[in-house]
């Protein structure tokens, strides 16, 4: 089954499940209704629909899976979706905290052959505003391996590679920090217990939690 099969309402409830499962599983119908702000019943109304057309299964607990053909229609939304956000970024000059909720909204009306239209006028860019990998248009996806900032040490170093979990308020929060992608930054001191850690970028110091660190990727320097 191809995207252009599904209707963007579809699309979409597909794109959360895919969301859920990548940034915090298990997804659920519950979890579901919550990413896309409808209540449970029509929540499940959508879910049934998928199943319906072999792109979902529900296993025992509850936990939604994606089918191997929604898989692939995951990846062609997450193409379109990181094209977007590069797209608003690079030609709009939209806020770099902004373009990953314009991106969402945008995402399932959007055509394959226009992202790859998109990926032609951006000169086929590497990686999201973010930092994260822009599938290739035969479906292949090849990312650096980073290190979460949470696992550096006292005196270590590493350029930012990419965002993860791409919340609208995280990112807002690290735009006003200055932790963007290819920004380094020091560990000064990590408090001990699961505290915070005091990390310097640029002539700035600020002290992050463990769990906004762990979104941080970095390549060690």
């Amino acid at each position: 089954m191809d995207a252009a099969e599904v209707p963007p309402a579809l699309l979409e409830c597909l794109d959360a499940v895919a969301r859920l499962e990548r940034e915090a599983p298990p997804a659920s119908r519950a979890a579901l209704a919550a990413r896309l702000g409808l209540d449970e019943a029509a929540a499940a109304r959508r879910l049934r629909e998928l199943e319906a057309r072999g792109l979902l299964r529900t296993e025992r607990g509850g936990r939604l899976r994606l089918t191997a053909a929604a898989e692939r229609i995951a990846l062609r939304l997450v193409r379109r979706h990181r094209l977007l956000e590069r797209f608003l970024t690079d030609q709009l000059r939209l806020p770099w905290a902004r373009v990953h909720e314009e991106a969402c909204r945008l995402t399932p009306v959007l055509a394959d052959d226009v992202a790859d239209a998109l990926a032609r006028l951006l000169g086929d860019p590497a990686t999201c505003p973010h930092g994260n990998p822009i599938p290739a248009a035969d479906g292949t996806l090849t990312a650096e391996r980073g290190t979460p900032l949470d696992r550096l040490r006292a005196g270590q170093a590493g350029i930012i590679l990419r965002i993860e979990r791409e919340e609208p308020g995280l990112l807002r929060d690290l735009a006003a920090l200055g932790l963007l992608p290819q920004t380094k930054v020091e560990i000064e001191e990590v408090a001990p217990l699961g505290g915070p850690l005091l990390v310097r970028v640029g002539s700035a110091r600020y002290a992050l939690g463990r769990d906004v660190a762990a979104r941080i990727l970095v390549r060690e320097v």
